[in-house]
């Protein structure tokens, strides 16, 4: 099975005249105050049973009609062909989104027709219902968690500082790994690798219960500058283990044993128009001159490989969506994994969540299973968490439709964002 059967359906836009983009906008006006309404019917709901999932699916499909009619306002303002919007990364994005938002009103069905039948194991009902309820990645629904205190986030950040021995002289700057330069600390991110937004059980229910947890732990953090960080999941790059394509047995024997880990970035997708861009530094470096390039660290602190190779895969995924219609044929996953990206084994993520992840992908994700551990989970998992955070990204960027009280609504979760 190709990497492109299979996959989330994706609605094409099809292009308008100019005097009919009014007409768009209202409808998206009109489509935004029905989510609304719905989103506060769906947090009227006294129990998370088969009633409030059949409500969730419906909150989903206005959600995915305002994707959907974002796209064609973004195509019928191009002032290009048609084929050169769709390979745009602003037509990409949507992509992602619709077929992302596909998958979830997929699973919201599941879990009605689930919960129509009979009761879901305890486990798994505690992790999807955190995942697609309280988590700010899913339906935003306050079940008295309360806010998230903001001083945890702002620990995160000084934890890394000291951990990963950021800081130069003056205090006044932080260390980048990856443009090897120390940047003004304001413009300097502390950003989780398993996003916090997904909450703790998911991340025990894909990694294993840990102790202490390590949602907040410098080992799922990682400092970048701001530039960095703003393409860090858009499926362009990933942090790799720094090894050869095809390693002997011997460097990756080495590399597993070694207390200190080294990394590098690669680009998974070469097809991005960005990549001749200088990225804003003094030197003149390109997003081009990244792949391959080590990080250097300034101190022995590292990220977990568990959780940069969780990364790795939500942006390969994030990639293969992003591919419009008639792109099959350009674009193959064996141009990231014919010759593994990520080459080290390990027990990273729950087999069966892998499993079903690289079964979404096709027979060329198979590489992946490298990284699979032995226990068990429920198998959506994965693929759910990976769906939550690409289909999020519409709202995180605040599209076309995107209201105030949307936004107000999302704050009444949580204050902060996975930056600070």
């Amino acid at each position: 099975m190709s990497a492109f059967e299979d996959m989330p359906p994706l609605v094409v836009p099809k292009k308008r005249k100019a005097e009919d983009i009014p007409a768009l906008r209202e409808e998206l006006e009109v489509l935004a105050e029905k989510t609304k309404t719905a989103r506060k019917k769906l947090k009227a709901q006294g129990s998370f049973d088969a009633e409030f999932w059949s409500a969730a699916v419906d909150v989903e499909r206005k959600i995915l009609e305002k994707t959907r009619v974002t796209s064609i306002i973004s195509l019928s303002e191009f002032a290009g062909e048609e084929s050169k919007w769709a390979i745009s990364e602003e037509a990409r994005n949507l992509f992602a989104q619709m077929r992302a938002q596909h998958r979830r009103i997929a699973s919201y069905t599941a879990q009605t027709e689930a919960l129509s039948l009979s009761k879901p194991r305890r486990g798994f009902r505690e992790a999807f219902i955190q995942l697609f309820t309280t988590s700010r990645m899913g339906l935003g629904i306050n079940t008295g968690m309360g806010k998230r205190d903001s001083s945890v986030q702002s620990n995160f950040r000084t934890q890394l500082l000291k951990d990963y021995e950021s800081l130069d002289t003056t205090g006044k700057k932080a260390w980048c790994p990856v443009l090897h330069d120390y940047v003004p600390i304001r413009y300097v991110t502390a950003s989780h690798i398993f996003s916090y937004r997904h909450g703790q059980a998911a991340m025990d229910s894909i990694f294993g219960h840990r102790r202490p947890p390590e949602l907040f732990s410098s080992r799922n953090g990682i400092l970048l500058s701001n530039v960095i960080e703003a393409y860090f999941d858009a499926g362009v790059l990933a942090i790799v283990p720094d090894l050869p394509d095809r390693p002997s047995h011997n460097m990756l024997a080495e590399w597993v044993q070694k207390y200190i880990h080294d990394y590098k970035i690669r680009i998974i997708d070469h097809s991005w128009t960005e990549l001749d861009d200088e990225i804003y530094t003094s030197n003149g470096l390109k997003w081009r001159d990244l792949d391959n390039r080590p990080l250097v660290f300034k101190g022995k602190q590292r990220p977990a490989a568990r959780y940069l190779y969780f990364h790795y895969c939500l942006q390969v995924l994030r990639r293969t969506w992003k591919a419009g219609p008639g792109q099959a044929a350009a674009f193959t996953l064996g141009e990231e994994l014919g010759k593994p990206v990520w080459t080290t084994p390990g027990r990273y993520i729950a087999k069966n969540m892998l499993r079903a992840f690289v079964e979404e992908l096709g027979h060329d994700g198979e590489n992946l299973m490298l990284g699979a551990r032995c226990s068990q989970g429920h198998k959506e998992t994965l693929l759910d968490i990976f769906t939550n955070q690409i289909a999020k990204t519409a709202e995180e960027n605040k599209p076309e439709g995107w209201t105030e009280e949307d936004e107000e609504d999302s704050q009444d979760e949580d204050d902060s964002e996975d930056e600070c």
